[in-house]
């Protein structure tokens, strides 16, 4: 076996800050940040972090409200908000983003104005890398199987590669164009890697799938009720951006 060979830090100021990351002084690598870390306390990271979710729930159910109100007949009630079914790229495009733009307002509001930039580009990677361009691909997928008649072992077997397809290319392809929006923008580089928690978050495109796959009315319900928190993700991930600082400023 190859001997390992551990990595030091001659000096507390070099290289930049990685908030999901703390590197000690011995050299070992210490998976710091849990997103929901400080979530329930008193201070300003909390405070951000409660904005970010409480922006995203409330522009989630306010779109919800808006969709019921429109497709249901009769008197409105309030369980209808969660009985919508999500069989439509349109329609799970816009849950998505209406959790993206309240959980953005939530922490541009709560939030020092040197971590706007930051969220503002987040946003955008949300937006069409974890949103608009897996969703679409699952959509075109979905709707492609449907149109085959195929049996319902076969439509699970071919949602989860149209998943799996929109996941992989979605995720990469469009944080791609995402990078290059924000630096025709904000005129700076865009460096932002494509880590394991981008595709991660991708149940959301699996619960999609099944939304618009035909596979029974027990799970359309579960799916209009799981959607639209799972969604709430990509909010508080806008949200809680912050920009990177130095070693010297943590």
């Amino acid at each position: 076996m190859p001997q390992l060979t551990v990595i030091t830090t001659s000096s507390p100021t070099s290289n930049f800050y990685n908030p999901s990351h703390k590197v000690k002084t011995t050299g070992a690598l210490e998976i710091k940040e849990n997103p929901f870390e400080n979530l329930i306390k008193n201070n300003h990271d909390g405070k951000v972090k409660r904005a970010s979710l409480a922006g995203s729930a409330a522009t989630t159910l306010l779109y919800l409200f808006a969709l019921a109100k429109a497709t249901r007949k009769g008197n409105f009630k309030p369980k209808d908000m969660f009985k919508i079914n999500f069989n439509s790229v349109p329609r799970a495009i816009g849950l998505a983003t209406s959790a993206l733009i309240g959980g953005l307002a939530g922490g541009l509001i709560a939030d020092e104005k040197e971590n706007r930039k930051p969220k503002l580009k987040e946003a955008m990677h949300q937006f069409l890398g974890n949103i608009v361009t897996p969703i679409s691909i699952v959509g075109i997928g979905t709707s492609i199987i449907e149109k085959k008649k195929l049996s319902m072992v076969k439509n699970c077997i071919y949602g989860g590669l149209a998943a799996i397809a929109g996941v992989g290319c979605g995720v990469t392809g469009g944080n791609y164009i995402a990078t290059k929006v924000n630096e025709a923008i904000y005129k700076e580089n865009d460096t932002r890697k494509v880590g394991p928690k981008d595709f991660g978050i991708h149940i959301d495109d699996i619960l999609t799938v099944m939304a618009m796959t035909d596979l029974g009315d027990a799970v359309k319900s579960f799916v209009s009720k799981a959607l639209p928190a799972i969604f709430l993700i990509c909010g508080y991930e806008a949200g809680t951006k912050k920009a990177h600082k130095s070693r010297e400023e943590d």
